[in-house]
């Protein structure tokens, strides 16, 4: 028998296409908006090291945000993605060490989706799933509105949820 498709979980697979055209389908976005209300969150003031990536696509934009936390004095870890799709951390092109990652103060993580619960939807590849256990600080998803959903995401056992999502509509913390 199939079940009905709001009488089940959707896989991540489904979740996935469904939020890609989502986002394909709203092109009018201001894609520097999640990151300019991220810059105004207390957390933010307090934070020295921060990890970040590097946005592509419909994304909203980090290289704007960028800027503005270096000209804040903030240092800037940004992640290279390995052959085995594990990350290494940079900071002005150079690795950092261990020690330096136990000094992240923040974590700001791209995702395709975020749900009420702070659960994360990546793109699928799984380079910041294996990567955010090991990063400490306050973790928030940089996203569009249109994918911050109040319907439950799929999350498995390894999953790690986020503190936090900054829209352009503001944050909304989980914690």
């Amino acid at each position: 028998m199939v079940t009905p498709y709001a009488a089940r979980m959707e896989t991540k697979k489904e979740a996935r296409g469904r939020f890609r055209e989502l986002r394909m389908k709203v092109q009018s976005l201001d894609r520097t908006a999640p990151g300019q209300q991220l810059l105004r969150a207390p957390e933010l003031a307090t934070a020295q090291m921060i990890a970040s990536f590097q946005s592509y696509g419909d994304e909203p934009d980090t290289f704007v945000l960028h800027d503005a936390l270096r000209a804040l004095g903030k240092e800037l870890l940004l992640p290279r993605m390995n052959p085995d799709k594990s990350l290494t951390w940079l900071r002005d092109g150079a690795e950092v060490s261990a020690s330096d990652l136990a000094a992240i103060d923040m974590v700001i993580v791209p995702a395709l989706a975020i749900d009420s619960r702070g659960v994360r939807l990546g793109q699928g590849g799984g380079s910041f799933d294996r990567s955010l256990p090991q990063l400490p600080g306050w973790k928030v998803a940089l996203i569009d509105s249109i994918c911050f959903t109040q319907d439950d995401l799929p999350e498995e056992a390894h999953d790690v949820r986020v503190d936090a999502v900054a829209t352009e509509r503001g944050i909304t913390r989980f914690i």
